[in-house]
Order: C-alpha cells, then sequence, then structure tokens
C-alpha cells in the first residue's frame, strides 16, 4: 500500500497536477530512497565544506525530531529540540553558514530569498521525496552493502518509494564502501544500471581522533584501548566493525534514530556502562548524538567522521569541480 500511494504521488508530478516550482537561487538536493543510515549529514557538511569556498551556502532541512513548528533558522544557543540534531550538528560545525529548518522547502527558499540576499546556492537536505521544489541537481545517496537495488518498498523493506525511482537522480553517490578494487566498482555499476545522463561516486568513511564532548581540543588516541559506544542512530554496525579493529569494544548500548534522551536514560546509560568498562575505558558516541548528550554529565569522547568521494571511472575527478560545472549548466 505504501510503495502504491508513493507511486500514485510521483505520477501526480510526472504529469504536472502535483507542481514543481522554480527559484532564482541554486538548489542542490541529498536524499535517499532508503529509511535513514546512508550518511546523508556526512555528505551535506562534505558539500559545505568544498562548495562553500565559491558559494554563499545554506542548508534547508524538514528539522526530524525537533518540537518546533514552521521556518526556524539556526542560531548559536538553539538546540536540538527547536532544529533537529542533525540540522543542529551541521550549524555548530559549520558557523560561517546559514542553516534553517522547515517543513515547506518553498517557503523556506522563498524566505531565504528574501532576508539572506548574499545567499547563492541552497542544499536541500532528505528532499529526494520533496519534489515541490525544482532543484539544479539531485544526488541519491545508497550505502554499498544496503543497495536500493537489492531492497523493497515499506513494510516489507525499507524503501520510502518503488526502487526504478532512482531515474530522478543526476547523481548517484555509493556510501560507506569499504577499499574497492577497480573490478568490483565495476561489477557494483553493473547491478546498480545507471542511466546515460547518470554520474556514480564512490564515498569512504574516514573515522578521526575522538574528542572530549566538554573541550574539542582534547582528543584522545583509542588504538587498543577500551570502549562502549553509546548510539542513537539508524544504523551503527559500520561504527562497530571500525572500532573492532583498532580497539577493544567492551559493549554498545544503542538507542533508536533520533532518540530524544531523558534523565531516566543517563541514569541507565551511567549504570550500564559502570557495569561494562574497564580500568580506562572511554565511553564512545556520534557527533549526531553529542548534540542532545551534550547537556548531560557523561563522560564523554565523541567519534568525528569525514568522507572521501570518487567519480567512477575517473577516480581523479573532484565531486566539487563536477557539481560547479553541472550547477552552471543547468538554467
Amino acid at each position: 500500500m505504501y510503495g502504491i500511494i508513493t507511486h500514485i504521488r510521483n505520477i501526480l508530478f510526472d504529469f504536472d497536477i502535483l507542481r514543481t516550482k522554480s527559484h532564482e537561487i541554486k538548489t542542490i538536493s541529498v536524499g535517499n530512497l532508503r529509511v535513514g543510515g546512508t550518511g546523508k549529514t556526512p555528505f551535506v557538511e562534505y558539500l559545505v565544506k568544498r562548495l562553500s569556498q565559491s558559494h554563499k551556502i545554506a542548508v534547508v532541512s524538514r528539522g526530524y525530531g525537533r518540537k518546533t513548528k514552521g521556518y526556524v533558522e539556526a542560531n548559536p544557543s538553539s538546540t536540538a529540540a527547536q532544529i533537529g540534531d542533525e540540522p543542529l550538528q551541521i550549524a555548530n560545525k559549520f558557523k560561517e553558514i546559514l542553516v534553517a529548518v522547515c517543513e515547506n522547502r518553498n517557503l523556506a527558499i522563498e524566505t531565504i530569498r528574501k532576508n539572506h540576499p548574499e545567499i547563492n546556492l541552497i542544499l536541500l537536505d532528505d528532499a529526494f521525496q520533496h519534489r515541490y521544489v525544482r532543484r539544479n541537481l539531485n544526488i541519491l545517496l545508497t550505502e554499498y552493502n544496503r543497495p536500493f537495488f537489492k531492497d523493497r518498498v515499506m513494510p516489507f523493506g525499507r524503501l520510502r518509494e518503488y526502487a526504478f525511482n532512482y531515474k530522478r537522480a543526476d547523481y548517484i553517490v555509493v556510501t560507506k564502501c569499504p577499499p574497492l578494487t577497480a573490478k568490483q566498482k565495476g561489477d557494483f555499476v553493473t547491478r546498480l544500471k545507471p542511466y546515460d545522463n547518470q554520474k556514480v561516486f564512490f564515498s569512504n568513511i574516514i573515522y578521526k581522533e575522538p574528542y572530549l564532548i566538554t573541550d574539542r581540543t582534547k582528543t584522545t588516541n583509542i588504538e587498543n584501548k577500551s570502549v562502549v559506544l553509546l548510539t542513537a542512530i539508524a544504523n551503527n554496525s559500520h561504527i562497530v566493525k571500525y572500532l573492532d579493529g583498532i580497539s577493544r569494544v567492551e559493549g554498545v548500548i544503542s538507542f533508536k534514530d533520533h532518540h530524544n534522551f531523558t534523565d531516566r536514560d543517563i541514569k541507565r546509560i551511567t549504570e550500564r556502562f559502570c557495569r561494562l568498562k574497564t580500568k580506562d575505558s572511554i565511553l564512545l558516541t556520534t557527533e549526531k548524538d553529542a548534540t542532545k548528550l551534550r547537556a548531560f554529565p557523561l563522560p564523554l569522547h565523541v567519534l568525528p567522521i569525514d568522507i572521501e568521494v570518487s567519480l567512477y571511472p575517473n577516480q581523479e575527478c573532484l565531486i566539487e569541480k563536477t557539481i560547479e560545472q553541472d550547477v552552471r549548466d543547468d538554467k
């Protein structure tokens, strides 16, 4: 039923019964077909870092999990309850850019254009299904170990819409890749079956040295150290695998994605950490979860990540250069 509803909705857009609105500001959409866990936020951060050198950028998100409604801009005192954990993570890392949340992306773009005329590029976070906005570039993410072509529409799988709708993408970025040979990439692309107009990129995660949640300058080497992992994300298996390879994972404390932590949760976490830890154990969390956990008295370290992205088959081609060209050419 879910797939049929989204399919009918897409047909209404395809036949202009539901209308897509164009804007003078250039827009790039980043999204996926699957619910959660494809690495959207790290990829948006990657684009911010590389495109902000030549553009005045704003990031617009729905602000999933926030307690507010309507258009809200991030400010230095914003909380996850006001704008959502992922937008807050981006706002905290890139204080020089505008981060805004709004259910209505068209309203958000119009508000930004009116109040911030210097902005000339907007990144639409998690907007692949938000077809009311015409975008200059549509970027679709799919996880290497959980590609959309092996999945099914909810409730039988984790797809938000039928897999064949990948045809709407201009770029397909394969995320969370292990080290791959040229043949492995080629085999994956064969199964992916991109259209002639689609560019395919492969990306991998780079984990960096954890830092103390109260002081980013105080980093910790966790090689061969005992760690307990605390997360509230869609899929933490990639992090667990990484930690298993460099440290001793004493335990994993997991909550559902976008979980709002309470004092009761913190008490349970503290008790479990005390049971699991050995001498000098480190309690580790993600940057996304740190946005909500910072207010609580926990001895947390934060595991930051970055990503690398390469075009297939020309690995030397930088995605930011490709984006610059394609956005400029799109009228």
